[in-house]
């Protein structure tokens, strides 16, 4: 199974990578413009950690599924609770704050992976 990160945010997104391999657990970024759903597909099962505040990611969270990301967990800024009802009516299994983030991070991974 495979961790699809799609953030764009340099530091969320080294954050990610640095613990990723700390845990030796395999992350793949999403390619810029390439559909979550085709990323989906090309890296197969697994968890697809996705920043919130990404434009249109709301949109490809179901697709995303439908190809075979067995889980998407999102994160957004704790002010953003329209955002968060938004991120769970698409789809989104789990959504957290950027802060529970940083806390969870290691665990996400290794469940993700």
């Amino acid at each position: 199974m495979a961790v699809i990160v799609a953030v764009r945010d340099l530091l969320f997104r080294s954050k990610i990578f640095a613990a990723a391999e700390r845990l030796g657990v395999e992350v793949r970024l999403a390619p810029r413009g390439m559909p979550l759903s085709q990323a989906a597909r090309e890296l197969g099962p697994g968890t697809v950690l996705a920043d919130l505040n990404e434009p249109g990611v709301l949109a490809e969270v179901a697709g995303a599924r439908a190809a075979g990301a067995t889980r998407v967990v999102g994160f957004l800024g704790h002010l953003q609770g329209g955002l968060m009802e938004a991120a769970a009516a698409a789809g989104v299994d789990e959504v957290l704050t950027r802060g529970q983030l940083v806390q969870r991070l290691d665990g996400l991974l290794r469940d993700g992976a």
